[in-house]
């Protein structure tokens, strides 16, 4: 897929050490796919910062939209896969995909995410681990018989570095689901050295499908000291009176209303933000693809749970607690509130912001619930 030519090589200085890229391919130039930030984690000091996801940095619908096809377009012939985007970063990216591919192809496929989040009376199917992350535990709902059925597996993070968490999932649904022939992973960034290795665990055809394909290794700055790390894990307590009933994490592909059915109205000059939270996020993209049209500009983002140090692909950076009752530090990056006429922040089941990012955002900022009302709110 990645077609265009690109420098063979790339150093990239950072506070907590040099980033050596060697690029084999991309399918734009890689500046304009991504930048880089300073994780606040001992583990990792690096962070590539995407620029077409709308996570770290917002984006315009469209260029969400383009990604989302471009990547759908590059998948090897499929019949009736499930696909599972992996939280928190790749929520959003992992629906788009999947809904990019049943337009194009007209074929029946299954989307889930996984989740960090504990919900009584669900049934876990199973449980990974992501090693380099500051919030490593996954947890995977049973998706239902149609996905179990499933004989081809799609799985898509935003990033593709040892290729250990996605090998992790893989083997762990394969374990339960021996019928999967075929397994695909999808990133933006596809850093692995690891391939035909990974392959040969797995003892299935294996296709790698990314925005961009090399390796990287890393340098730590001896002079360095890593930040404290925050809290990042949540309390693993039950959020079933906080999460909807039908949700991704479940198998049930967001259902979004119009902002019409939202009661919200736009002038053509308005220059609108639409914020999703955590794990959050395919509403928002797909909230704002409708909103685009009505305005002069519309992006969308999202908060999270990823501590990032400001400097560098971080501009701007606000902090503000959890909204899903954890007692963690979340955060919202590159949104400087002034650039926007109205500043949308999207929640499900009863997650409400937090009033201090709300007051952050400024008085042009208004939460609005995009998922089912919880039974009895």
């Amino acid at each position: 897929m990645p077609s265009s030519p690109a420098p063979a090589a790339l150093d990239v200085r950072l506070p907590s050490g040099t980033l050596h890229l060697t690029l084999e391919q991309a399918s734009a130039p890689l500046d304009d796919l991504l930048t880089y930030a300073v994780r606040r984690n001992p583990r990792r000091g690096f962070l590539f910062v995407s620029r077409v996801l709308g996570k770290h940095i917002p984006v315009s619908p469209d260029v969400a939209a383009r990604t989302y096809h471009e990547l759908a377009a590059a998948l090897p012939k499929l019949n009736a896969p499930h696909f599972i985007g992996l939280a928190e970063t790749a929520t959003a990216l992992g629906e788009g995909v999947f809904r990019a591919w049943q337009s194009q192809q007209g074929q029946a496929a299954t989307f889930q995410h996984t989740t960090r989040y504990a919900v009584t009376g669900r049934r876990v199917l199973l449980r990974f681990d992501e090693p380099h992350s500051h919030a490593p535990a996954h947890l995977l709902y049973d998706p239902g018989e149609a996905a179990r059925r499933a004989e081809e597996l799609v799985l898509i993070d935003d990033e593709l570095s040892t290729g250990t968490t996605l090998e992790h999932l893989a083997r762990a649904w394969t374990d339960l689901h021996p019928h999967v022939r075929r397994v695909v992973l999808v990133s933006l960034t596809d850093w692995c050295a690891r391939r035909h290795e990974l392959e040969a665990a797995l003892g299935l055809p294996l296709d790698f499908v990314s925005l961009s394909r090399g390796a990287y290794t890393f340098t730590p700055d001896p002079g360095w000291t890593p930040a404290a790390l925050p809290g990042v894990v949540g309390n693993g307590a039950d959020k079933a009176a906080l999460l909807p009933d039908r949700s991704p994490r479940y198998g049930h592909p967001s259902e979004v209303p119009t902002p019409g059915e939202l009661g919200l109205c736009f002038a053509p000059t308005d220059r609108v933000l639409v914020l999703g939270g955590g794990e959050f996020q395919y509403p928002a993209f797909a909230l704002a693809q409708q909103i685009a049209p009505l305005t002069a500009s519309c992006h969308f983002s999202a908060t999270t749970r990823s501590p990032v140090l400001p400097g560098l692909g971080i501009r701007q950076h606000l902090s503000f607690a959890d909204s899903v009752g954890d007692g963690i530090p979340n955060y919202l990056y590159n949104v400087d509130p002034a650039e926007y006429t109205r500043i949308l922040v999207t929640f499900e089941g009863a997650c409400t912001p937090d009033p201090a990012l709300m007051a952050a955002l400024g008085p042009h900022a208004q939460a609005i619930r995009l998922s089912p009302a919880l039974e009895g709110a």
